[in-house]
């Protein structure tokens, strides 16, 4: 099951959410909740399920593979002429793609 969106998701502190860590991981797993927890205002992090993060890592893969299918249609009808890459992150940046050293 998707977390739920529609509402605005639970933002703690690290040391509340610390204190509440059993809580929030049944509320996440049983409720798919999502919990905010802020170190630092540049330090934030998302508490969600196993189950759900599962589900985005699956939707960012679907989307992944639609940007390279989209490449390869757009080669085949002559929109897109084919590149040759000296790296990786070449690659993947030529097609709007984080990089695997990007990736959680």
């Amino acid at each position: 099951m998707a977390p739920d969106t529609t509402a605005e998701p639970n933002a703690l502190g690290i040391v509340e959410a610390r204190n509440q860590l059993g809580t929030l991981v049944a509320r996440a797993v049983h409720g798919h909740a999502v919990t905010r927890i802020s170190r630092s205002s540049h330090e934030r992090a998302v508490l969600i399920s196993e189950a759900d993060y599962e589900e985005l890592l699956r939707a960012r893969r679907e989307l992944e593979a639609g940007h390279v299918t989209e490449a390869i249609a757009a080669h085949a009808r002559g929109e897109r002429e084919m590149m040759t890459y000296d790296s990786k992150e070449a690659l993947y940046a030529d097609l709007d793609l984080p990089t695997p050293s990007e990736r959680s």
